[in-house]
């Protein structure tokens, strides 16, 4: 039963992109604009830290940027003005963020991504109020998503919980709906890792009972897999079945989702019903009766 548990995987709505990057190109984008303001005497230095992964001495060229400084990690001495400037910057950093964890460069992911939200009270002090929300709703989702890569920095991980109030919040008064759904996954994704499996499972029906009057979706199905995989962890495995059977019923009415995804969902349903099968057995070796579950969660 154990060795079938630790396999079962939670699909958290993390992209390798993030969730401030709206599609697959936004990286390569904010990286051709960013480097067209650059003086041609630091624009090799700069492609080469870029290369070698010192991202933060990139940042620290965009000082010398024919604007002014765009840094925004010293936000003091940042031109005034140039909103835009400073978005493209931020998705810039985000992105940079992403390359260190897929390059096993998480620690600088971890100093990037706290350092912005650090001085985003200053970075972000010319946006529009509204769009200034957005952003740093973003920017905390994305401080989420490398806690969830990063589950050993324990600073970050006592973190966690402040960047998921700090974006559930803003969400949900900005009226985004399936960010604040996602969010949620995020977190509860986290807190699983962090052994909280009570709490990811309330949060994963937080982000389920917020689509109760929603279309049939995608993510709909997503929150019935993560609580199938909640559940069954704390040995729930029949509130495992039924949420599996959920998520199984609402893809016969999708279209047909990527093949990654389908593995994925493809192997929980596997994985609980033969936990399903051998309940029973495990039950009988170790003396669990049904009532005492409660007291293992």
């Amino acid at each position: 039963m154990g060795a079938i548990v630790v396999t079962l995987g939670l699909y958290n709505w993390i992209a390798p992109g993030f969730p401030f990057q709206s599609n697959k190109a936004a990286p390569a984008t904010s990286n051709r604009m960013v480097l067209q303001l650059l003086p041609q005497r630091v624009l090799q230095q700069y492609i080469d830290f870029e290369k070698q992964g010192q991202y933060s001495a990139c940042i620290k060229l965009l000082e010398s940027a024919t604007p002014g400084s765009l840094n925004v990690l010293s936000p003091a001495t940042m031109v005034s003005g140039k909103p835009l400037l400073v978005e493209t910057v931020l998705q810039l950093i985000v992105g940079y963020s992403g390359l260190c964890l897929k390059n096993q460069q998480g620690s600088v992911a971890v100093k990037l991504i706290t350092q912005v939200l650090d001085n985003m009270s200053l970075s972000l002090r010319d946006l529009h109020p509204g769009h200034r929300t957005v952003l740093e709703a973003y920017l905390f989702d994305t401080a989420l998503s490398v806690c969830y890569y990063m589950p050993n920095d324990v600073t970050l991980a006592d973190r966690s919980q402040s960047f998921f109030q700090q974006a559930s919040e803003r969400y949900l008064r900005l009226g985004h709906v399936n960010r604040y759904c996602k969010c949620c996954l995020r977190a509860a994704a986290v807190l699983h890792l962090q052994g909280s499996k009570s709490e990811a499972e309330y949060y994963t029906q937080q982000a389920l009972n917020k689509l109760s009057d929603a279309p049939v979706s995608s993510l709909l199905a997503i929150c019935y897999h993560n609580l199938a995989v909640h559940t069954v962890v704390q040995h729930r495995v029949a509130d495992a079945v039924a949420h599996v059977r959920s998520y199984v019923a609402l893809l016969r009415q999708l279209p047909k989702l990527g093949n990654s995804w389908m593995q994925l969902l493809d192997n929980t349903q596997w994985l609980v019903l033969k936990a399903q099968e051998l309940w029973p057995q495990h039950q009988q070796q170790n003396g669990i009766r049904d009532s005492q579950l409660v007291s293992m969660r």
